[in-house]
């Protein structure tokens, strides 16, 4: 703060929610003066004073730059390639005994795989405390639209660090850059949200206590791709899709902890993405969410690409 030097030594201070009030008093005549200094919003806490920052700015050079990250945040960003392209990828977070805390993905919109993930064991340290981390690699990504992800756990961050800062602070959360610190605006372009034809439903975006169905049809024997995202555990699903034959109402699919794999984030998060065939005939596509952990608001980490949470069904081509 920048009026931290002038008041902090031999004299009383008083916090308050958007200003410092200074005592003093003079040498000669022992009048009291009180002057009002306008200052950041100070929030305290149990073991420290933290004051809010506004973010820093993009890195120089970045097309995507998610920094400044704060406590209990998930951020995310697209971009396109219309050509494979060598991309700086810097990202800082927190870690401690090969788990991550803070950490950034990127995630291929066409093909939900994730092509770039900040795993423990490929960063190094990045000054201050043990526990932050850094990754700054040189990747080849292919043509396609792709979205960046971070997230961040409830303490250490740009809010407020809870043990000593990274060197480069200013930086913490990812960023893409050009390898050879320009951007090429022939490759380089924003994300695009198309419709993909061979799409025959979708429910995504589902929220807390939802139901949702879609009713289609198919008018001959069809081989779909079932890509469905939910919660759940070796009990029971939470949140989960399901095919109803439209005519008699009868399950011919359904998502389950068994058929399902992890998700990636917390281990509730489950996935299925295979194929399967149906025969000709009317159908119901349905999801069910309960009342917590969705694209609403995650109560612990979500999975790799939330942003399909639900489910979609692909025509598979050949």
């Amino acid at each position: 703060m920048p009026f931290g030097r002038k008041f902090w030594a031999g004299i009383p201070i008083v916090l308050v929610v958007g200003a410092i009030i200074a005592v003093t008093y003079g040498k000669k005549n022992k009048e009291r003066v009180v002057r009002i200094i306008e200052a950041p919003r100070v929030v305290v806490t149990p073991n420290r004073i933290k004051v809010d920052r506004p973010p820093p700015p993009p890195l120089n050079g970045s097309f995507v730059s998610l920094v400044g990250i704060g406590d209990d945040e998930m951020v995310s960003e697209g971009f396109k390639l219309s050509r494979p392209y060598d991309v700086r990828i810097l990202a800082l977070g927190e870690g401690i005994s090969g788990e991550m805390y803070d950490y950034g993905w990127i995630i291929n919109m066409g093909s939900h795989e994730t092509v770039w993930r900040m795993g423990y064991h490929d960063t190094e340290h990045a000054g201050g405390a043990q526990k932050n981390r850094m990754v700054d690699e040189v990747v080849t990504l292919g043509p396609g639209n792709y979205m960046v992800y971070y997230v961040s756990d409830g303490s250490h961050s740009w809010d407020g660090w809870n043990a000593s800062a990274p060197i480069k602070q200013e930086a913490w959360g990812i960023s893409l850059l050009g390898a050879d610190g320009t951007v090429d605006q022939t490759a380089v372009g924003a994300y695009e949200v198309s419709s993909d034809p061979a799409i025959v439903a979708q429910l995504i975006g589902i929220g807390d206590g939802e139901r949702h169905s879609y009713r289609f049809s198919l008018d001959e024997e069809t081989k779909v791709r079932v890509y469905a995202l939910g919660e759940g555990d070796r009990s029971e699903m939470y949140d989960f899709a399901w095919i109803e034959n439209a005519e008699t109402g009868r399950a011919v699919w359904e998502m389950t902890f068994r058929t399902s794999q992890h998700a990636g984030g917390a281990t509730k998060n489950r996935l299925f993405n295979d194929m399967i065939v149906l025969p000709a005939g009317q159908y119901i596509l349905r999801y069910q969410s309960d009342g917590s952990h969705s694209a609403d608001d995650w109560n612990s980490t979500p999975p790799n690409d939330p942003a399909n949470y639900g489910v979609t069904l692909t025509k598979v081509k050949g």
